[in-house]
């Protein structure tokens, strides 16, 4: 298994969009438009005031710490590697879907991570989730946000 997730996720990092999410062809690849582990880290340390941002920006550097995927250290790799599971769109109910498939005996940390993703879906915290958009452009607008 660990060879063959270091092995896939480099040929991902290759292709120019991981999801379709990216808007116009000025957009050269998707990496640019996702806070690194490193700038997310930094975003929430710097970020004194408790805002809907901070919050969904927590539950992303939980999940990306969390996914039990060796060597996976970036959004954009934790994006890729649900991609290739889920098999379909990062929505909220593929992503529901996904996680009630799963084994709490043998993918906890999975669903800690997939857990932590839905909550980001309830942006503004109401219990609403808005099951109309996907993970990526989520984290591209948490991205705006934090590198304006």
């Amino acid at each position: 298994q660990w060879g063959r997730t270091q092995h896939q996720i480099p040929k991902l990092r290759k292709a120019p969009l991981v999801t379709s999410n990216v808007e116009g062809p000025s957009k050269m690849t998707e990496k640019s438009n996702f806070l690194s582990y490193d700038e997310l880290q930094n975003a929430i340390e710097n970020d004194v005031t408790d805002n809907n941002f901070k919050t969904a920006a927590n539950f992303l550097l939980g999940a990306v710490t969390d996914y039990p995927t060796f060597n996976l250290k970036e959004p954009l790799d934790l994006v890729a590697s649900l991609r290739q599971a889920v098999n379909d769109k990062l929505t909220f109910d593929n992503l529901d879907n996904y996680l009630k498939s799963l084994s709490p005996d043998k993918d906890p940390w999975t669903m800690e991570a997939i857990n932590s993703l839905l909550e980001m879906f309830d942006f503004e915290r109401k219990n609403t989730f808005d099951k109309t958009i996907e993970l990526g452009t989520i984290i591209q607008r948490l991205t705006q946000y934090y590198r304006k």
